[in-house]
């Protein structure tokens, strides 16, 4: 079972029930994005990560016990929720802007950016499906006007917190969660 959900802002950004047209365009999936995901994913005491984010945290332990013990995440969620994150910028033809040293995405360039990350969702849940035991998995995609990034981890019992995530009404940040239950 598939499940899309998003805050107000990402709602009234994407459209996702009005007809379009043309309908929006999403840039393709770069050969750097197709390596990732041709890398794999890599297990790793309880956790599935990208092969290719495997030793990138200079001084992180090896273990994702040790990690999340070292860098004070909870649980293994959060371990995957951080070692799976990446900038989606970096995988699509987007010039942000740089005002005051500060980067700036506009917000349509976000919301072209979230529409990438529902495709690069769907490709994750690919990987996720060829694992030996696939497992319920969550993409999350956050954007606002600095970055627009990536992450995914398993769905184990108590990932509720991002339900209070979504429900901040005033929250001008776009957030995107994509469930997959096999």
């Amino acid at each position: 079972m598939l499940t899309i959900r998003m805050n107000e802002a990402a709602a009234s950004a994407l459209r996702p029930l009005t007809t379009v047209d043309p309908p929006p365009t999403v840039p393709d999936l770069g050969q750097e994005l197709r390596d990732k995901f041709a890398e794999g994913l890599t297990y790793n005491d309880g956790a599935w990560i990208f092969t290719e984010h495997v030793g990138q945290w200079v001084g992180m332990p090896a273990s994702a016990s040790a990690a999340i013990a070292k860098m004070g995440w909870k649980d293994l969620s959060g371990y995957e929720w951080n070692v799976n994150a990446f900038h989606l910028k970096d995988y699509a033809p987007i010039h942000g802007e740089n005002l005051d040293g500060r980067p700036r995405i506009s917000h349509e360039d976000q919301v072209v950016l979230m529409r990438f990350g529902l495709v690069v969702a769907d490709n994750v849940f690919g990987l996720v499906r060829a694992l030996p035991e696939p497992a319920p998995a969550r993409c999350v995609i956050g954007a606002n006007d600095t970055c627009v990034v990536f992450r995914f981890h398993q769905i184990r019992t108590g990932d509720e917190w991002i339900d209070d995530v979504l429900k901040k009404p005033d929250d001008p940040d776009m957030m995107a969660v994509v469930d997959r239950h096999p």
